[in-house]
């Protein structure tokens, strides 16, 4: 008796769409592969909105190299796709060129005919994280956790003022020592280190032959970008065993049928937490897959942190 109660209820669907989960989130972390070099792979992303600045400034824009974590960033009035088209053409691509890859999430700003065209128009590939899933643009974000709070910290009380704090913001943390490669992110870039105002101080570098120049650099090329690869990659490595420590990793088969979290933006505290049903139909990564509604046949593509069996 006692077993049939137990699962009958496991069973229970409208159960399933309700019942409140208190175990960390499903799902491994699916880590992308660090990139060989620098300016190969960038990952883009819209901050704010944030208070209105004296210029009429809501938003900026962060764009991160996610080899050297070499930032640019840029105070803009709206997240549109024509700002985030001109912020990459003019502020980006021509000034330090066209990157391999672009990684963005599904926002109408950068999946829009405008920004596709461009990023075709360039040659570079857009690569778009799957909903409701930060941690595929997870180093954008923890940039951002870490330019926020120093802009609060130099801005005016009134925070009218932040996008005048935002490029001193974004040098201090370019030439800051990154602990995920071992250098600034600045001198990853560059192939130098950054020279600040005070450095007049100590005596002028002596000029470099031609020869030499070319000597030095391809030694930078040997020897340091491979330190701050190897050093990324046992970064990566850390932080997934961390992430994945004592976290289930459900596997779910084409064909299964399952219930989706509720994303509505019309919940309250009586809505159900999962909808469906809804089937797999293909399994995109460990992580991912695509599901269709049993009702219009509509697909999503998701996570396992929001699919729950029935």
């Amino acid at each position: 008796m006692y077993k049939d109660i137990v699962q009958h209820i496991s069973s229970c669907i409208n159960c399933g769409k309700n019942k409140p989960s208190r175990r960390k989130p499903d799902g491994h972390l699916q880590s992308i592969k660090p990139p060989r070099g620098v300016w190969e792979r960038l990952a883009m992303d819209y901050v704010g909105p944030v208070p209105e600045s004296k210029s009429g400034n809501k938003y900026f824009l962060v764009l991160t190299d996610l080899f050297s974590k070499f930032v640019v960033t840029k105070p803009v009035p709206d997240n549109t796709s024509t700002t985030a088209a001109r912020f990459l053409l003019y502020d980006v691509f021509m000034i330090y060129g066209v990157p391999l890859e672009i990684i963005a999430d599904n926002g109408s700003h950068f999946t829009s005919a405008l920004y596709e065209s461009l990023i075709k128009l360039v040659g570079c590939c857009h690569i778009k994280t799957t909903p409701y899933n930060p941690q595929a643009n997870g180093q954008c974000e923890r940039h951002n956790a870490t330019l926020v709070p120093n802009l609060i910290a130099l801005s005016n009380h009134s925070r009218s003022n932040w996008d005048e704090k935002l490029l001193p913001t974004t040098y201090n943390y370019n030439t800051t020592r990154h602990d995920s490669t071992g250098y600034t992110p600045f001198e990853l870039m560059f192939a130098r280190s950054p020279r600040f105002m005070f450095d007049f101080i100590s005596p002028p570098s002596v000029p470099l032959t031609t020869d030499t120049y070319r000597k030095t650099m391809q030694q930078f090329m040997e020897h340091t970008l491979l330190a701050a690869r190897n050093s990324n990659l046992r970064h990566q490595l850390k932080a997934k065993q961390r992430y994945d420590s004592n976290r289930p990793n459900p596997q779910y088969y084409i064909g299964q049928n399952v219930i989706i979290r509720n994303r509505s933006l019309a919940m309250n505290k009586f809505s159900s937490k999962f909808i469906g049903s809804y089937t797999i139909v293909k399994q995109v990564n460990n992580k991912t897959y695509v599901v269709q509604s049993t009702k219009n046949n509509q697909q999503t593509r998701i996570t396992v942190q929001d699919i729950r069996s029935i």
